[in-house]
């Protein structure tokens, strides 16, 4: 009896893990994975306008950015660049 009781006590916990418990930090790692992510383009873009200097060289300072995402093992997708451009713009504001 008591061993029946443990047995269905143990399925309920492992359903409660699958499905609440590995969800809840599968959103955390992602979070703190694109957390991760942003302060390491919002860095690259620093470092490309310290290193690549003049107005008309943006291409120049994003081609740089893109390739040490790349290096990092970063896919340079849309909403990448889209994170690029967003760092760019909150340094240009200030």
């Amino acid at each position: 009896m008591l061993e029946m009781v443990l047995e269905i006590a143990m399925a309920a916990a492992v359903v409660l893990l699958t499905r609440y418990l590995i969800p809840w930090l599968r959103g955390k790692l992602e979070a703190m994975g694109q957390q991760n992510l942003i302060e390491k383009v919002e860095r690259y873009v620093e470092a490309a306008e310290q290193l690549i200097v003049g107005a008309a060289r943006g291409d120049e300072r994003r081609l740089y950015v893109e390739g040490l995402l790349e290096e990092d093992g970063v896919a340079v997708t849309g909403p990448v660049r889209a994170l690029i451009e967003s760092a760019v713009y909150r340094k240009n504001s200030g």
